[in-house]
């Protein structure tokens, strides 16, 4: 995708969650970034003070601890906003990176200068504040499922979001995932494999 067809898919993505917003204000240049599998958007420390759009691809967010052992926080699918919000907003050191577990593309803009110029779009304000809102739920949805559900189907749901990496990632990147060992990952699959056989 050139510049172009990359502004217009960020602003479709916006345009058909059903807010009219004019693209017209905003005059911030745009960058643009090819991830290769592996690799990272930014890591854990870096200032990562922009709005990013994955455009194509599929990300995780990786946390890790000071004794070196890491954790993932979530996956991420296109197209969507990624990024860290306490990062962006308040131009701090981000506390997780972003790693693509496949070839993916980003787009980004600084968001101090992307909402100077829209914070007086009724429109974007509208999108913005929704999609607050759907952070602090997928939030609480989360931290609800580490209370009440059973590691079995703490990773079931994981399947179900996440059916493609199941069997394509490393086992440790789910269990970090779910809150489990990958021991006890490796004895819930094998549990389900007899059920099913």
């Amino acid at each position: 995708m050139d510049r172009t067809q990359l502004q217009n898919s960020f602003e479709a993505y916006f345009n058909e969650l059903g807010y009219d917003i004019d693209w017209q204000r905003l005059t911030v240049p745009m960058d643009v970034h090819v991830i290769r599998k592996g690799d990272y958007l930014f890591q854990q420390g870096d200032f990562a003070n922009r709005l990013y759009f994955l455009h194509s691809g599929l990300v995780r967010y990786v946390s890790v601890s000071d004794e070196g052992k890491e954790f993932t926080q979530t996956f991420a699918k296109s197209p969507r906003i990624i990024g860290s919000t306490k990062a962006m907003v308040t131009e701090t050191r981000v506390l997780f990176g972003i790693q693509a577990l496949e070839d993916s593309m980003v787009s980004s803009y600084t968001w101090q200068a992307f909402y100077a110029q829209m914070r007086h779009d009724i429109g974007f304000l509208e999108c913005y504040a929704k999609f607050l809102e759907r952070i602090f739920i997928v939030k609480e949805e989360r931290e609800n499922a580490f209370v009440k559900h059973s590691a079995e189907r703490r990773y079931l749901d994981f399947c179900a979001a996440y059916p493609e990496l199941k069997d394509s990632i490393p086992q440790q990147q789910i269990a970090s995932y779910i809150g489990i060992t990958p021991v006890a990952l490796s004895r819930i699959r094998h549990r389900l494999k007899l059920g099913r056989g």
